[in-house]
């Protein structure tokens, strides 16, 4: 009797041994499924092969979460899409008549006008042309999204690039009171596409000419010797008002305006742009406080030439 049992209690301890093997191998092929999910971004539910209502109960509400999680991002994607298509329809509709304003505007000023009037006309020129810049970033910023420019790298100085830039724009800095400090280094190069560069600078210029104050300080920092030319990071640090906390993890995103500092009229597009022009050419973005002084940094590792 004794030995009966003692038959009967091994063979449900090896039942229940290979029973919790199997399910421990069954939780593993889950995890397994959800990793292949996120590495390979499969599709389809995760299946199990055991019959366990704990287990299977647990796989119906990981498929259920992941579906919904799918559905969701679906959702996302589509209204990311009909938003982008709103706003490049929008700023192109207010372009014909925007410029049919200015144009009305320079008839205007011909006219023989009294001191008062030409004050009124030249502030609606001035708001006119801030609002013509507003439709001119939307427009680039859903055209950047949509048709992504081929990039074209060729060795270029970038001290030169930006020094040019830097001329281009001399009666916005100057306008906006910024006394610009920069040095250029010499000759130094990297392999990247010039077009998207100096877009890259000016908006970061530009938004200088916006936000910034007193003092503008451009520098050029070689990163590290990666192929021709090596890394180079650009750095643009100003003044902002006293007193004020930026939110820097969000300064690179669209439509951020919320910060004190960004006073006036704008699209909050500007730094949008530099990231998407730094992300086409496989570099990165970064901003830092410290104290009044902000400092938004570029980073661009050289591109591969033909022969890379």
């Amino acid at each position: 009797m004794v030995i009966a049992l003692v038959v009967v209690l091994a063979v449900l301890l090896v039942v229940v041994t290979a029973y919790l093997v199997v399910l421990v191998r069954q939780i593993r092929a889950v995890s397994d499924q959800l990793g292949h999910r996120l590495v390979d971004e499969r599709h389809g539910a995760v299946t199990l092969a055991l019959v366990n209502r704990d287990l299977e109960q647990l796989v119906s509400r990981i498929n259920d979460t992941v579906r919904r999680s799918e559905e969701a991002s679906t959702r996302a994607l589509r209204e990311e899409r009909r938003f982008r298509s709103f706003i490049a329809d929008v700023s192109h509709d207010l372009r014909t008549p925007l410029t049919t304003v200015q144009g009305h505007l320079q008839l205007i000023a011909r006219a023989d006008l009294d001191p008062a009037q030409r004050e009124q006309l030249k502030r609606a020129r001035r708001n006119a042309a801030e609002l013509g810049a507003l439709v001119e970033r939307l427009y680039e910023y859903t055209y950047l999204l949509e048709e992504e420019a081929p990039v074209e790298p060729v060795d270029l100085d970038v001290g030169v690039l930006v020094g040019k830039c830097l001329l281009g724009m001399a009666a916005e800095l100057e306008g906006a009171g910024l006394d610009v400090r920069f040095e250029p280094p010499s000759a130094l190069l990297l392999r990247t596409d010039q077009a998207l560069l100096t877009r890259i600078v000016q908006n970061l210029l530009r938004n200088a000419v916006q936000h910034g104050r007193e003092v503008l300080e451009v520098r050029l920092v070689p990163v590290a010797e990666q192929g021709m030319g090596g890394a180079v990071a650009l750095e643009v640090s100003n003044r902002v008002v006293p007193g004020t906390e930026l939110d820097t993890q969000r300064l690179f995103e669209r439509f951020y305006t919320a910060d004190r500092s960004r006073s006036g009229r704008t699209s909050g597009l500007g730094l949008s742009i530099v990231k998407v022009l730094t992300s086409q050419l496989n570099g990165e973005v970064a901003a830092h406080q410290e104290g009044d002084r902000l400092t938004l940094t570029v980073t661009l590792p050289a591109l591969p030439g033909p022969s890379d």
